[in-house]
C-alpha cells in the first residue's frame, strides 16, 4: 500500500484554537464557571436575518432563520447579569484576560498590536443573545516551529465564548448562560500544515504552549480546535468542534476522502450529462405503496397521519450508497430536521420491499440510470427535506461545497450549514479603543511562562542528580501533562521521594489502579498527592502501598490518608516486624536455600512481598533478606 502524496493532492490545511482562560468573564464582573443545578431565570427569544451594513444577508444567517428556530436562555441570579441577556451594554474589556492572551502571543513570536478595537462578529445558531459575538485582534504574524516546518499563526485574538448547548427539541434549542462571556483566546494558523499527521504534532504544540502560561482551563469543552480543510478541485471546508487530539489526523483524512468523492461524484454526473434543471422540485406521494409496508420507520410515520414522499433524482443510481447519500441524509436532518431518508442505491433494506421498491419506480417513470429518494413524516416536514435533499443533488454537480460541518466522535464529520460570509465584522460601538503602551508589553515579556521545549530540557539534564533527573519519555509525559505545576512543587517540598516516583505517582500509578480495581481517577486532587507524598517523605507508608491508597481515596476522595492509612493497616513495618516475617519466609523455605543462598533470594524476596503487601518496600525487604542470607 502506497502512501498518500499530499504535495500532489495540493492539500491546504489550519488549525483554530478557541482555549477558555481561567479569568472571570470578559465584559463583565461574573464568574466563569459551568452550573449544573436549576436555573432560575428563562428567557425565550427569536432570532431574524436582516441586511448588514453593507445592505447583504449572511448566506448561514438566512439558512438558520429559513429553519424557524426559536432559542430558550437559562441562567443564574447569582451568575449571570444583564450584559449575558443582551439587555445592558458591556462592561469595559478584562485587562486581566488581555494580558493573559498579550503572553500567549509573545510566545508564539506574534507583534501585538498597538491599538485594540472591540469587534462584533455575527452569529447565527442562537448561541449568543445578541446575536453576535465580541472579539477583539490583540497580535499578528506569529509562528511555531514543528518537526515538519514552520507554521504561521497570522492571528491571535481575545473574544468571548458562546452560551452553552443543553438540548434541541425540534426547532427549539435551548441554551445555558454560564459559559456565555469566558474569555476566549482564538488563535489560527496559515494552511501551512502538510499532513494528517502534522496537523495533530501543531494541535500539540499549541495545546503545550497556552497551558504553559498557567491561566487557562482544563478538563472536557475548554479547549475546541476546528480544522479548515481543502484539495485542489474541492473547497475549503470548516470542521468545528474537535475535542479530542487523538481523532485530528483521522478527521483530516477523512476529510480529504470525502472531496475525492464529491469531485469523482461531480465528473460522473457531468459523463452522464446530468444538469441542474433535470433537478426539479417536483415530490410524489406514494404512501399507497407502502400501506402494508413492514418498515418500522414508514409505518410509524403513516400511523400518525404522515405521508411518504418520493424525489426523482435523475442519473444519479450507483452514486448513492457510501457516497452521496450522507451528504443528502445529512442536509434533510440540518435542514428539516428529519431522522433520515431512503435512497434507492440501499434498497430493498430497512423493512422495505422489492416490490414496493419496483412500485415507486414505476410511479415516478423512473428510466435506467434513475434514482429515488423517500422521506416518511408529516407532510410539510417530508416536503422541506426533499427541498434539502434536491438542493444538495444539485450543489453535486459543483462538486464540494464550501460548509461548516460538525466533527463526530467517530472521527468523521456531518453538515451543520452553509460557510458563512466573510464580510461580517463591524466595529463595537459600546467598547472604546484600548492603546498598548511599550511598559505593558515589556513586563509581560519580563515575566513569560517557560515554555514546554526548556521544561522538557531541564528534566532530563545532565547536571541533575540521578534522584532528581527523568527519563526523557517520563518527562515528556509530565510535561504535556496538566500534573506539571504540581510536580515542581512536589519536587521542592518532598526531597527524599525520587523525582522518578512523584512523576510515575502522577501519571501512570493512577491508571494502573483505574484498570486494576476499576474506579473513578478523575477524582483525585493534588491535596490527595500531596498526603501521600508527605507520607512517603517521612517513610510512614511504602510505595508500594501508593495504588491501594488511591484506590480508597477514588472511593471516598473526602477521606484523609492518615485515615485510610490507619484504618487499613497500610503503615510501614518496623525494622523488628520486617525481620521477623523475613525469619518466617527463610525458616519455611530451608531446602530452597539450602540448594543455593544466591538462586533463592529471587524467589524468597517476591513470598516477604507477598506477606507484608506494601507495609515495607522492596528496597527494605530485599536488604533483610541479604542480610539474613548473608549475601
Amino acid at each position: 500500500m502506497t502512501s498518500t502524496d499530499y504535495k500532489k493532492l495540493g492539500l491546504k490545511c489550519g488549525i483554530e484554537i478557541h482555549q477558555q482562560l481561567d479569568t472571570k468573564k470578559l465584559f463583565c464582573n461574573c464568574p466563569s464557571e459551568i452550573r449544573e443545578d436549576a436555573p432560575d431565570i428563562v428567557v425565550r427569544r427569536r432570532l431574524r436575518a436582516v441586511a448588514g451594513e453593507m445592505g447583504g444577508i449572511d448566506p448561514a444567517a438566512l439558512h438558520e432563520f429559513l429553519r424557524r428556530r426559536e432559542f430558550v436562555y437559562e441562567g443564574f441570579r447569582s451568575g449571570n447579569c444583564l450584559v449575558e441577556l443582551d439587555d445592558e451594554p458591556p462592561h469595559p474589556l478584562n485587562r486581566d484576560a488581555l494580558s493573559v492572551v498579550t503572553e500567549v502571543s509573545l510566545l508564539l513570536n506574534a507583534k501585538p498590536v498597538d491599538e485594540l478595537q472591540v469587534m462584533r462578529k455575527t452569529v447565527i445558531d442562537g448561541s449568543n443573545t445578541s446575536g453576535f459575538q465580541r472579539t477583539v485582534l490583540v497580535a499578528m504574524d506569529g509562528f511555531i516551529d514543528t518537526d515538519t516546518g514552520r507554521v504561521g499563526i497570522p492571528t491571535i485574538c481575545l473574544e468571548e465564548d458562546a452560551a452553552r448547548k443543553i438540548k434541541e427539541d425540534g426547532n427549539v434549542t435551548t441554551y445555558r448562560l454560564d459559559r456565555l462571556g469566558i474569555p476566549l483566546i482564538e488563535l489560527g494558523t496559515a494552511p501551512d500544515i502538510k499532513t494528517p499527521e502534522h496537523a495533530r504534532e501543531v494541535a500539540e504544540k499549541l495545546g503545550m504552549i497556552l497551558r504553559a502560561t498557567g491561566r487557562v482551563k482544563r478538563g472536557l469543552g475548554t479547549i475546541r480546535q476546528d480544522l479548515n480543510v481543502s484539495i485542489i478541485g474541492g473547497e475549503r471546508v470548516e470542521v468545528k468542534g474537535v475535542q479530542d487530539l487523538r481523532l485530528i489526523s483521522k478527521l483530516v483524512e477523512s476529510e480529504i476522502q470525502r472531496q475525492l468523492m464529491l469531485i469523482e461524484v461531480r465528473d460522473e454526473l457531468h459523463k452522464r450529462k446530468i444538469a441542474a434543471g433535470d433537478l426539479g422540485c417536483g415530490f410524489t406521494d406514494v404512501s399507497q405503496s407502502f400501506r402494508t409496508t413492514t418498515s418500522k420507520v414508514i409505518r410509524i410515520a403513516l400511523d400518525k397521519g404522515g405521508v411518504v414522499l418520493a424525489s426523482r433524482l435523475k442519473g444519479f443510481s450507483g452514486l448513492l450508497k457510501n457516497k452521496l447519500g450522507p451528504e443528502l441524509a445529512q442536509y434533510a436532518r440540518a435542514i428539516a430536521g428529519v431522522k433520515g431518508i431512503f435512497h434507492s442505491d440501499e434498497l430493498p433494506a430497512y423493512g422495505i420491499t422489492e416490490q414496493e421498491v419496483s412500485d415507486v419506480r414505476r410511479i415516478l417513470e423512473l428510466k435506467e440510470g434513475d434514482a429515488f429518494v423517500l422521506v416518511a413524516e408529516m407532510d410539510a416536514t417530508a416536503r422541506h427535506a426533499l427541498d434539502a435533499v434536491l438542493e444538495r443533488a444539485r450543489i453535486a454537480l459543483q462538486g464540494v461545497p464550501k460548509e461548516t460541518r460538525r466533527a463526530t466522535p467517530e472521527g468523521t464529520s456531518e453538515f451543520m450549514r452553509p460557510l458563512p460570509g466573510s464580510a461580517r465584522m463591524y466595529p463595537e460601538t459600546d467598547e472604546e479603543l484600548i492603546v498598548i503602551d511599550d511598559a505593558f508589553i515589556l513586563h509581560i515579556r519580563n515575566n513569560l511562562s517557560e515554555l514546554p521545549e526548556k521544561k522538557l530540557n531541564r528534566l532530563i539534564s545532565l547536571e541533575l542528580s540521578e534522584e532528581m533527573r527523568l527519563s526523557e519519555d517520563l518527562a515528556s509525559q509530565l510535561v504535556k501533562s496538566r500534573w506539571f505545576d504540581s510536580y515542581e512543587k512536589f519536587v521542592k517540598a518532598f526531597p527524599k521521594v525520587k523525582a522518578s516516583v512523584i512523576a510515575s505517582m502522577l501519571l501512570s500509578t493512577p491508571k494502573e489502579v483505574k484498570k486494576k480495581y476499576g474506579v473513578d481517577i478523575g477524582v483525585l486532587t493534588e491535596e490527595h498527592f500531596d498526603q501521600i507524598l508527605d507520607l512517603l517523605n517521612r517513610k510512614k507508608i511504602s510505595r508500594d502501598a501508593v495504588p491501594e491508597i488511591l484506590a480508597e481515596l477514588a472511593k471516598s476522595p473526602c477521606t484523609l490518608v492518615n485515615e485510610i492509612v490507619k484504618t487499613k493497616g497500610f503503615g510501614l513495618l518496623s525494622d523488628a516486624e520486617l525481620l521477623k516475617v523475613v525469619d518466617k519466609v527463610l525458616s519455611d523455605n530451608k531446602p530452597l536455600i539450602s540448594a543455593s543462598p544466591e538462586k533463592a533470594l529471587g524467589p524468597l524476596l517476591g513470598m516477604v512481598m507477598a506477606v507484608v503487601r506494601g507495609k515495607a518496600d522492596a528496597e527494605s525487604v530485599k536488604k533483610a533478606v541479604s542480610r539474613r542470607l548473608g549475601l
